[in-house]
């Protein structure tokens, strides 16, 4: 570019993505793109699908191409949003012009011009160390920010003194999961510093409809998931519900590295047959949950086959030597399951030294101090798991990473409560759900399979 398109670009950000890029921004992204040229704090807030990546690597190349010397920290909080969606889409339009390509260097962690990697760059970071963001000075500094409301406030500390530099800016974005927190406050109480956008993904071209209707007619527009996962709203937190969205949101979004040999595998199938009910395997691999298959109508034998083939695939991918607790839904059509499984340990111990069968009952009465029933202890657990902060009130690693999966999530934050005439807590039961017009909650029932303690004979393989 010559000298005088380069200064022009600098204040049309739009025009650079439309001529440089070759891409086509939406009104929504159109908006937020200037905004990041005229103003020092952008921050938007949406639902699910918008196109906000794309903003956001628009961004990054558009600063890189027209300011001298920059340098653009950008940061998520897991690797997967960071590398496999944020970085993978600034490769993906820098492809879209041979010129940029020839002028820019992209590596796996750094973008930058040729010849000035120290100098002039882009850089990937994972939000999970307090000085992810430190250390960048510099005329023009842009700070990108994906999902946002998962970041925790210590990150965004340095950040506040670089902004001080009249040629830097941050860009936020992200869904709306906690109701405290810098993200939050951006768009409540420090909003007159930023300037702020809401989409509703029922308004973007980007959207399916079907989506947004699964998501209506499974949970009502009333819904935390609806507002946060459609209508980019923040949740309301509904006193009655067990486990809080915004639990289950930070534990996805909590970045996890896999050990080379796990200290614990356990799987889970909450067990169905017909009708709307699905039959949902899962496993956990230390703190990850994975569901393996999921199936409407499934024979019981094949069910018992598919956790066979998921336990040997397990033993043999991380070369593990002990006992794999299998946690069977043994109420009603689960019992033909739990045979199953050891009528085949029973045919070829040797080769099953691994399966260990625990038949689980949901809804049985316990006894226990402040849970009514065994559903209610089991997710009295896995709320345990994943709250942030210990009894005394002091920060924990999260201990349970779940899947981003929209069933799951509704079905975990939408579970309510009440207390008993002996003030023990008792959550509704699956009968109740289904009644209230709320699908089955199967994929949570398997989770609450997979976090269940339970104490093995044996840990390790015998040596005969």
């Amino acid at each position: 570019m010559t000298p005088e398109a380069v200064l022009y670009y600098a204040e049309h950000p739009v025009h650079f993505v439309e001529d440089i890029i070759r891409a086509r921004p939406d009104a929504e992204q159109a908006k937020i793109l200037q905004s990041v040229a005229d103003n020092p704090m952008t921050s938007i807030r949406s639902g699910h699908g918008v196109g906000k990546s794309a903003v956001e690597a628009w961004t990054v190349i558009w600063f890189m191409a027209t300011r001298p010397f920059p340098k653009i920290p950008c940061t998520a909080p897991t690797q997967h949003q960071l590398f496999d969606i944020l970085w993978a889409e600034v490769s993906k339009w820098l492809r879209n012009n041979p010129a940029l390509e020839r002028e820019f260097v992209w590596t796996k962690e750094k973008l930058y011009l040729k010849g000035y990697p120290e100098e002039w760059f882009a850089v990937a970071r994972t939000a999970t160390k307090p000085d992810a963001l430190q250390g960048f000075h510099a005329d023009n500094v842009l700070y990108i920010i994906d999902e946002a409301s998962g970041v925790k406030d210590n990150i965004f500390e340095p950040v506040l003194g670089a902004l001080s530099t009249p040629g830097a800016r941050l860009l936020m974005c992200g869904n709306p999961t906690q109701l405290s927190g810098f993200f939050y406050d951006s768009h409540h109480r420090n909003r007159g510093s930023y300037s702020t956008f809401h989409i509703d993904a029922r308004n973007s071209p980007r959207v399916s409809q079907d989506f947004v209707n699964t998501i209506v007619t499974m949970y009502g527009e009333d819904s935390d998931v609806f507002r946060v996962r459609v209508a980019g709203e923040f949740p309301k937190a509904e006193d009655d519900v067990f486990i809080p969205l915004s639990l289950v949101e930070n534990s996805i979004m909590t970045e996890f590295s896999e050990r080379k040999t796990p200290d614990i595998i356990h799987i889970g199938c909450d067990v169905a047959r017909f009708g709307d009910d699905k039959t949902v395997i899962g496993y956990k691999v230390d703190e990850r949950v994975t569901f393996y298959k999921k199936r409407r109508g499934q024979d019981l034998m094949k069910t018992a086959d598919d956790i066979i083939e998921l336990g040997e695939e397990l033993v043999r991918r991380y070369r593990f030597t002990r006992k794999i607790p299998v946690k069977i839904d043994d109420g009603g059509l689960g019992g033909g399951v739990t045979d199953r499984l050891r009528q085949i340990k029973r045919n070829n111990p040797e080769r099953f030294w691994w399966l260990e069968i625990f038949p689980v009952k949901f809804g049985v009465r316990i006894k226990h101090m402040h849970y009514y029933d065994s559903t209610t202890y089991m997710m009295g657990v896995v709320k345990k798991l994943l709250m942030p902060h210990d009894e005394d009130g002091g920060e924990k690693p999260v201990e349970l990473i779940l899947p981003d999966d929209n069933d799951l999530v509704a079905q975990l934050s939408t579970r309510k409560y009440s207390m008993t005439e002996n003030s023990k807590i008792r959550i509704e039961s699956k009968d109740v759900v289904k009644k209230a017009g709320r699908p089955s909650p199967d994929e949570a029932d398997c989770v609450l399979l997979l976090c269940l303690p339970v104490k093995i004979k044996s840990e390790r393989r015998d040596k005969n």
